[in-house]
């Protein structure tokens, strides 16, 4: 399963998920994109935007 991780800065106990998501890593595909960084590109946008598209499930933090 492709899993897609989007750091957002919303979530109070990320770091719970965090964890999780680390110990899933050995089964499953998962990928974490910060999207806290004040020097993002329209190209990162858009990597972001194909990351969602491709992701079995996305999980927002």
């Amino acid at each position: 399963m492709k899993i897609l991780q989007l750091n957002t800065g919303l979530f109070p106990d990320a770091q719970t998920v965090i964890a999780a998501l680390r110990q899933m890593e050995a089964a499953h595909s998962v990928v974490s994109i910060d999207l806290r960084r004040q020097d993002m590109e329209n190209e990162a946008w858009d990597k972001a935007v194909a990351a969602i598209l491709a992701s079995d499930l996305t999980i927002t933090i």
